[in-house]
């Protein structure tokens, strides 16, 4: 997971955004088969475990090297761990290559779809096993653990370590102005639509930001899919269907607010830096991850802004893709499988996870994590977003929703809002090409 919203992902590919100071990990050089490895009698070297990780924001790149730091000072004579810092714009070009060639990182940072990709491929191991005898299983809250079962097979291919929640950032001068009460504790589409519409002054400012390039559509349009009951993509074992047609409210809501009531701005389709525009007072609302406050915060607007549930429809939901950790298949031939899951399991604990994820303004996965009273603050809106986890909604599990959501979703959902085609025929062609490209997934 996740897979990942603006995404954390994409924000880094606009804004050109890496950890300072950090190599990329496409230049880092492959771990050489160990020989003996894991017998450490008679003075051998230790085992070099090689640890690649996405965090990128200061407060987890510092918090990722502490715990790597903290591991080799009490256990680098037994296994050295080796960090590795990737960036989220290249890890996939780089996870594949590196699958390809045999030479992937022990440990590998990803999301829970992501990894139920690649080890159903064969690019990770199965942690099933381990995670049962770790106690993993019975400490990770079950949402997060349940989206890194894949769905195929029922294996575990990664360990969820912690996960972000999709909200909205309101410009709070705004709403006040015009008389409207912040939706702390949630609201409807039916609430959303009149403030947005009143919130909206074009030129000068649009009710809502979107991205709607064809990269990025899926991310900012799928929780309103979700909470009309779509799964969009769903099922379970080798029986698995393409559901689009429940979501045909949320794909009209969204072509009426750009052509019919004028929230959304023409410009959503250009992939400006929309979370900086919102700073700029563009627009009124921005949806996005809660990782993002860090940016609004240091952009200092000149207004107060608070940060507020989704609208919400039929159900509940917000776009919550859990990230994880996992264990590279390569690591096998190298000999480090039990010293790459030594050092899994010391940056899963609740310190480690912890520290992490709340420099990268995000939630462990840890049920006792999550109780910390750095997650349960009103400060910064952390309990605004703690409530938002149990309405969190990963992406489909299936190997197949990359190749569904590149080929077909992003950029056809994309053609429908320019009006290149009409909601029946986005319908139509996204069930019928997209359980093509299940076929071929399940033969």
């Amino acid at each position: 997971m996740t897979e990942t919203r603006l995404s954390r992902r994409n924000f880094l590919q606009m804004a050109g955004l890496s950890a300072a100071g950090v190599a990329l990990a496409a230049c880092a050089a492959p771990v050489a088969p160990q020989e003996g490895a894991g017998d450490m009698e008679g003075g051998a070297e230790p085992q070099t475990v090689q640890f690649y990780t996405l965090v990128w924001q200061p407060g987890a790149v510092e918090a990722a090297q502490a715990a790597i730091d903290n591991w080799n000072a009490e256990h680098g004579s037994r296994i050295t761990a080796e960090y590795i810092q990737g960036g989220w714009g290249q890890a996939r070009d780089y996870l594949t290559t590196s699958i390809a060639g045999g030479v992937t990182p022990d440990i590998v940072h990803g999301i829970t779809a992501w990894a139920n990709e690649y080890g159903t491929q064969g690019g990770y191991l199965d942690l099933t096993e381990l995670m049962n005898n770790s106690g993993l299983v019975e400490t990770t809250h079950p949402k997060a653990l349940d989206a890194a079962v894949s769905p195929l097979d029922g294996k575990i291919f990664s360990v969820p370590w912690c996960w972000e929640v999709g909200t909205m950032y309101v410009n709070a001068d705004r709403f006040h102005e015009a008389g409207f009460e912040l939706p702390l504790d949630g609201w409807t589409w039916d609430e959303f639509i009149p403030a947005a519409k009143e919130l909206t002054s074009p030129p000068e400012y649009y009710g809502l930001a979107a991205n709607l390039t064809a990269t990025q559509t899926t991310e900012d349009i799928i929780a309103w899919m979700w909470q009309t009951g779509a799964e969009v993509m769903g099922g379970s074992g080798q029986n698995w269907e393409i559901d689009v047609q429940p979501a045909r409210e949320a794909l009209q809501l969204w072509h009426d607010m750009l052509w019919v009531d004028d929230i959304l701005s023409q410009e959503s389709f250009g992939g400006s830096n929309t979370l900086e525009a919102f700073g700029l007072g563009i627009y009124t609302m921005r949806q996005t991850g809660c990782w993002a406050r860090r940016i609004v915060m240091e952009a200092e607007p000149e207004f107060e802004w608070h940060m507020v549930p989704l609208p919400h429809y039929k159900r509940h939901a917000n776009s919550s893709e859990p990230q994880t950790w996992s264990v590279a298949t390569d690591a096998t031939a190298r000999g480090t499988v039990d010293a790459a899951w030594e050092v899994t399991l010391w940056l899963s604990n609740d310190e480690n996870s912890s520290a992490i994820a709340y420099g990268d303004w995000l939630f462990p996965t840890s049920i006792k994590a999550m109780e910390d009273p750095r997650f349960t603050t009103t400060e910064h809106a952390w309990d605004v977003a703690l409530r938002e986890v149990e309405h969190g909604v990963g992406y489909p599990k299936h190997p197949a929703w990359a190749e569904f959501d590149d080929r077909l979703l992003g950029p056809n959902i994309q053609k429908y809002l320019q009006n290149e085609m009409t909601l029946d025929e986005l319908i139509d062609l996204l069930e019928v090409e997209g359980t093509k490209i299940l076929q071929e997934y399940q033969a």
